[in-house]
């Protein structure tokens, strides 16, 4: 009667015949304690099965950077071909544009916020300076006529 093992098991035990530190079925055999031939027919069922390809990695700000600004020159099949070199789809490609808009509109809106508030800042340096220059005169003249300052409204009474 055979032993069921568990697909990670045999994940493992094929993982060990294969690759640059592979051992025989027959070594791996004794030391795991299962037959050549199941492990021999293990590695062949693991050969038959369709290769799966690795995950692809995130793309870096900077490779988006190139893949929109030399895509956005391209047009029907060749940007199609292009982006398949480059591993995007054609959705993730209008998800950067799109994404890389907003951010172009967002900073229109601060850009303009910046504009304004530079605007109200010169307008109100003006306004100071006007007032520091009334104070100056009104200094010069009160030295000039000899008149004291007072400000209160007694004074202004008499």
């Amino acid at each position: 009667m055979t032993r069921p093992f568990s697909p990670a098991f045999k994940t493992k035990a094929v993982g060990r015949l294969l690759g640059k530190d592979a051992i025989s079925a027959r070594q791996l055999g004794k030391e795991i304690g299962v037959q050549q031939t199941t492990l021999s027919r293990w590695l062949e069922e693991a050969r038959s099965l369709p290769r799966v390809p690795p995950p692809k990695m995130p793309h870096t700000v900077d490779e988006k950077i190139e893949i929109l600004s030399k895509g956005a020159a391209l047009t029907g099949e060749q940007l199609s071909a292009y982006l398949e070199q480059h591993g995007v789809s054609l959705t993730e490609f209008e998800h950067w544009r799109l994404a890389l808009d907003d951010e172009g509109r967002s900073s229109k809106t601060v850009i303009n916020r910046i504009r304004g508030l530079e605007r109200e800042l010169a307008r109100k340096e003006k306004a100071l300076a006007e007032a520091a220059a009334l104070l100056i005169l009104k200094k010069r003249l009160q030295s000039a006529f000899g008149v004291e300052d007072d400000d209160t409204d007694e004074g202004n009474e008499k």
